[in-house]
């Protein structure tokens, strides 16, 4: 009980204990109600479990039950409960779930003359929301966007407004026409008609690969064999060219693969312009809100960024078929490995030199906890062991920096003294990052002449190919950090001005906290700044709605539109004992 008021944030002392007196069912048979299945998310499919007697051997697990899943296909004549008993009991349900506007949890209970009594109702809480409600047709699917990229945690409204923004615009720069969704504050893409169009479907589960990983390729490549997103000839909706890349694209992705230095050089001169770019914010909350709802669009900038990361992931994915029979998945990794121009591994190693710096001052790091030591350095209270330089090149980075509800490290730099703190626990020089670095790189390099080698006997075009796409990957494979990490900039000052504005309603008093602006959407904040309406009760529920999700230790990788994770469709792995089946990382 303690645990369970602790993780539910119920103080201990603010609880009272009730005594239910009641009357009690003389049970012919009882059981418990799902009207969602628990274990897939299906919203379309309840369950019973029933056994004779009281239901107390059904809920404590101690029964053996009769386990039924009502789909609409009609019940098994089979077991302690008559079909029509099935069917009242799933009539029930759902009228419950309607009535209370929530799958439900339900304890029932038949008596000797046959009268069904409902003992309790409550809403299924392992559920993960379904998916808004559609009025395309057919069952649909949906792949999450945040898991390949580690980010299990639910968005702010606000953070959720400006990725759909973000999204949307770098899926059309690949002429990808995919409808983002928000499901359970996570970002879903609707990838439906893209399945079900006969040009693009298979391309589809080698897309998936690049930018969505193992697990939501898996699930595409099973449902493109289930009848429901089985192609339809001569239709193309807006997601049926979604793989379709046009000339500009083409020359873009030729360009970077005939000069990738130079590729590599306007990438980093448009991080640098965007870096750069004055940013002048408005004085009034008016003004404010009018510079976060306008988007701007450097189609430049965009170019110069987005084909040289998609060649170098192209050329990436291209490894494998071209060196089939030449190199196994080991070597080809090798030559993938302590990838040059990779924003992010040049952050680490910029945190290392500054863990070598702060050496001196290894008591102090080791022995105060990450929020003392970010309040001191905010406070200018710690000694200059560079991390003030580290925080002017990265400060504007974060966990979940995709999120603008979510502060940077500049506003709180704990994280930052918790992985300094990490770095100053390596006393084996070899496995320093530079050196792991280091010997990562040259294996790489010693791998890509050996295969190089290989890829010449075979005396073909596929083996020019491959050495050429070998040379291609190490030269811009690493870019594959830099268009999020250019993004970076514009979300840093849409924080910066929403911050801004959140303070201005704090003054006015129609905010608690200026961080509270994170909690609302545009339209709901025009509505603030313009009528005054007061959106105190909305933030405190979505507050509570947040915090409920960050506790959430699952995510779904893919759903269909009635809630069923897909997952849960793919054929179980068998296990011989020893094998760890997962996602490595």
């Amino acid at each position: 009980a303690r645990a369970y008021r602790e993780t539910a944030g119920i103080a201990h002392d603010a609880v009272q204990m009730a005594v239910v007196v009641q009357r009690m069912v003389d049970a012919a048979v009882a059981g418990v109600l799902f009207t969602a299945d628990p274990l897939t998310g299906s919203r379309s499919a309840c369950v019973v479990d029933a056994a004779p007697g009281p239901g107390t051997g059904v809920v404590d697990g101690t029964a053996a039950a009769d386990h039924y899943v009502l789909d609409g296909t009609g019940p098994e004549e089979r077991g302690c409960l008559a079909p029509a008993e099935l069917e009242e009991l799933r009539e029930t349900g759902e009228r419950l779930q309607r009535e209370l506007g929530a799958p439900q949890d339900v304890e029932w209970a038949y008596d000797r003359s046959g009268t069904l009594w409902l003992l309790q109702s409550r809403p299924i809480t392992t559920l993960f929301p379904a998916p808004p409600a559609t009025e395309r047709p057919g069952t649909r699917l949906y792949v999450e966007f945040g898991h390949v990229q580690g980010m299990l945690q639910p968005v702010t409204p606000a953070g959720m407004s400006a990725l759909k923004e973000l999204l949307a615009g770098m899926l059309a720069s690949f002429g990808l026409g995919v409808e983002i969704v928000d499901i359970g504050g996570r970002l879903y893409g609707d990838l439906t008609d893209a399945m079900r169009d006969p040009s693009t479907r298979r391309r589809l589960v080698k897309f998936l690969a690049v930018d969505f990983g193992p697990r939501a390729q898996a699930v595409v490549e099973h449902l493109l064999d289930d009848p429901r997103f089985a192609p339809v000839a001569g239709r193309r909706r807006g997601g049926a060219a979604a793989l379709a890349m046009g000339p500009r694209a083409a020359a873009g992705i030729l360009r970077a693969l005939a000069r990738p230095a130079a590729a590599r050089a306007r990438v980093f001169d448009a991080i640098e312009r965007r870096r750069r770019r004055p940013v002048e914010d408005p004085s009034t909350a008016r003004e404010l809100l009018a510079a976060i709802e306008t988007t701007e669009r450097r189609d430049d900038e965009i170019g110069d960024v987005t084909w040289p990361v998609v060649t170098g992931l192209l050329v990436t994915a291209a490894l494998p078929p071209l060196l089939k029979g030449v190199a196994d998945e080991d070597e080809i990794r090798t030559v993938l490995g302590g990838m040059p121009h990779n924003v992010t591994i040049e952050m680490d190693l910029a945190l290392w030199e500054v863990a070598r710096r702060a050496e001196p001052h290894r008591e102090l790091l080791l022995g105060t906890s990450p929020d003392e030591l970010a309040a001191a350095h905010l406070a200018g209270e710690l000694p200059d062991f560079g991390l003030a330089d580290f925080l002017e090149a990265y400060g504007h980075r974060c966990a979940a920096e995709v999120d603008i509800g979510v502060p940077r490290w500049s506003e709180d730099p704990a994280p930052v003294f918790a992985m300094l703190g990490g770095y100053l626990l390596v006393t084996d020089p070899e496995q320093a990052p530079d050196r792991r670095f280091e010997r990562a790189a040259a294996g790489a390099e010693a791998m890509l002449a050996e295969l190089a080698r290989r890829a010449r006997r075979m005396r073909s075009v596929r083996g020019l190919l491959a050495g050429f796409f070998l040379r291609r990957a190490r030269e811009l494979a690493g870019l594959r950090e830099a268009g999020k990490f250019a993004g970076l900039y514009a979300l840093l000052d849409r924080r910066r001005r929403l911050l801004l504005l959140g303070a201005e309603l704090r003054a006015e008093g129609l905010l608690e906290r200026a961080e509270d602006v994170a909690f609302l959407t545009l339209p709901e904040l025009r509505a603030v700044v313009d009528r005054g309406r007061d959106p105190r009760a909305t933030v405190a529920e979505r507050r509570s709605e947040y915090a409920r999700e960050m506790r959430r230790r699952t995510v779904p990788v893919a759903l269909l539109s009635d809630g069923t994770d897909a997952e849960t469709l793919l054929p179980a792995h068998g296990s011989d004992g020893r094998t760890l089946i997962g996602m490595g990382a």
